[in-house]
């Protein structure tokens, strides 16, 4: 199997094998946000991880009908193109296959947990650990509707949007997560992130938050926020704590 479209690699510069991260941007499903694109998978490769920034299917102007399933079905044979071991072949990278996980933000975020909860296929592989970045997560009563649009079309039913929510997928199966926010934030309200989290709690999951006092949507990585920033360090001891990080 040949590199998967849409991937963009940031390798790490350590040796040995590694572990892997698809990164995954945000943008309502209509775009891919600049802030948690490149800067998001370089920050991963510098903490020690080979970084797949994958620009996963989004929402056609002009379309009608629903996105939903392509952008998890396309991120599912991304996740399991680094399992198999083929990506090792096709990129010459040393991939720890057993330490593949899934990070995203805002709409990526929702994406990431749906691969995380396999809402494909409950029975298939799940990441190895999930990051989320002010993620959004529900879809029965979102921020706003941007996302809610861009993955279901204009007029979901009741049922599309409770399945599509991520507060209610989370099961014994969900890889630990670390999740991040802020409470200033007006796009994606900082309940998205504490209901999942409370739900993570619920199943018996791992999981760490953050709940940081100020900083607009569309962070990425923060550097223009100096204390919310730090999420990327805590990230990282947490990453470390999970044993995805050894050396």
């Amino acid at each position: 199997m040949r590199t998967p479209d849409g991937i963009t690699v940031r390798p790490s510069s350590r040796g040995g094998s590694r572990p892997a991260v698809i990164v995954l941007p945000g943008g309502g499903y209509e775009e891919h946000g600049r802030a948690s694109s490149e800067p998001m998978a370089e920050w991963f490769a510098a903490a020690g991880l080979h970084a797949f920034l994958f620009r996963y299917p989004l929402r056609a102007p002009g379309t009608v009908g629903p996105l939903h399933p392509a952008p998890v079905d396309a991120t599912r044979r991304v996740f399991a193109w680094l399992r198999s071991g083929e990506a090792t072949e096709d990129t010459g990278l040393a991939i720890d296959v057993d330490r593949v996980g899934v990070a995203g933000s805002s709409a990526g975020g929702h994406l990431a947990a749906s691969l995380a909860n396999g809402i494909d296929d409950p029975a298939l592989d799940r990441p190895a650990f999930c990051v989320l970045s002010y993620p959004v997560v529900t879809m029965e009563h979102p921020t706003r509707a941007r996302p809610l649009v861009g993955l279901l079309g204009d007029a979901p039913t009741w049922r599309q949007r409770r399945e599509l929510s991520m507060e209610t997928r989370v099961d014994g199966r969900t890889p630990p997560t670390f999740v991040w926010t802020t409470a200033d934030d007006r796009i994606v309200r900082a309940s998205n992130a504490l209901s999942y989290a409370d739900a993570l709690v619920r199943n018996e999951v791992d999981v760490e938050v953050h709940v940081f006092p100020h900083g607009r949507h569309g962070l990425g990585t923060a550097v223009t926020e100096p204390h919310t920033s730090q999420w990327t360090r805590l990230c990282e001891n947490w990453l470390r704590y999970q044993r995805v990080l050894t050396d």
